[in-house]
């Protein structure tokens, strides 16, 4: 079996180096394993450390109703124009310039950077923007497994105003679904502009491809630590929006304008960037485990009154 350092004949290096020359975090590329396989089955768990927590009860029934929008797009939800109140919207995409196979970081240069050439988080596989295509109104991650027995993996970072770079505050919110596509799993997590992990991790939505939803928000003294671990209700193979709300004092986690967590604790206080990542999970993905990761459309808001740049709300209160 082979190992993210296999490559077919005339695959591209994998360079680890090639991260930041994308945009991405570093440790994003050199194996660095923080987001173990999420469980397929079982209860709910969670572990805290002090702080703040709700949870809503009762569980999230696997269905589009209750999002945020009108229309009809292809999860049947379309992307919301405005975020009400509170809120000014910085970046919006839906993807409806479509690309050739493969073609998806040549089209959106201006809109995304790309992992592309180097590992991805279990090690095992290797980031290509070949995985990226956009047709029918989405983004297609599409991962499997080379001939020369690579695991694909597929990683976007969204660029506000066209610029890499993150916020001190926003509301991120992402339409999604994906097959169920053993090996494989998801995170959509804020990451740290500076890649110093002990600055913050939050991901929302993790887990295995297909699979329920996990919220996870690393600890801010011991970030190899998880000081909310919750599964949600909601299934990764079912179309759902995910939206995380951050702000100096809370963060709070949506699934379809449904609150399903909120901590006071562990918030971030330096510039974070929304990052979407698809990859194996530990371990090395069967051979022919194949699917794809669906992505319907992305918004990112800063607080009224405040530029993506600044991005520093006013206090609560």
């Amino acid at each position: 079996m082979g190992s993210w350092m296999t490559r077919a004949a005339g695959d591209p290096p994998v360079d680890p180096r090639a991260a930041s020359a994308h945009g991405a975090a570093p440790a994003h590329g050199v194996g660095i394993a923080r987001h173990g396989a999420a469980l397929r089955n079982g209860g709910r768990t969670i572990a805290l450390a002090a702080g703040a927590l709700v949870i809503a009860a009762g569980a999230m029934a696997a269905s589009t109703a209750g999002a945020t929008g009108d229309g009809v797009d292809p999860s049947g939800v379309t992307m919301p124009t405005s975020d009400g109140s509170g809120w000014t919207r910085a970046f919006s995409e839906d993807f409806s310039d479509t690309t050739p196979r493969g073609g998806f970081e040549a089209a959106y240069t201006d809109r995304f950077s790309v992992y592309h050439g180097f590992a991805d988080t279990a090690g095992t596989g290797k980031y290509t923007a070949t995985a990226l295509t956009a047709h029918d109104g989405m983004l297609d991650m599409r991962l499997r497994t080379t001939a020369g027995g690579t695991p694909l993996a597929g990683g976007i970072v969204p660029l506000v105003d066209g610029q890499w770079g993150g916020q001190t505050s926003g509301r991120y919110s992402i339409r999604m679904k994906s097959d169920e596509v053993d090996g494989y799993g998801v995170a959509v997590l804020l990451w740290s502009d500076a890649n110093v992990w002990a600055q913050g991790e939050v991901d929302f939505p993790e887990g295995a491809l297909g699979a329920p939803a996990w919220l996870n928000v690393h600890c801010l003294e011991d970030p190899a630590e998880k000081c909310m671990h919750q599964e949600t209700g909601a299934s990764l193979a079912d179309w759902h929006t995910y939206t995380i709300e951050w702000t100096p004092k809370q963060m709070s986690f949506l699934i379809d304008d449904e609150v399903v967590g909120t901590t006071t604790e562990n918030i971030p206080t330096e510039r974070m960037h929304l990052v979407v990542q698809a990859g194996s999970l530990q371990g090395t993905p069967p051979r022919n485990a194949a699917g794809s990761l669906l992505i319907d459309w992305i918004t990112i808001d800063v607080p009224a009154g405040s530029s993506p740049e600044s991005a520093a709300p006013a206090q609560d209160g």
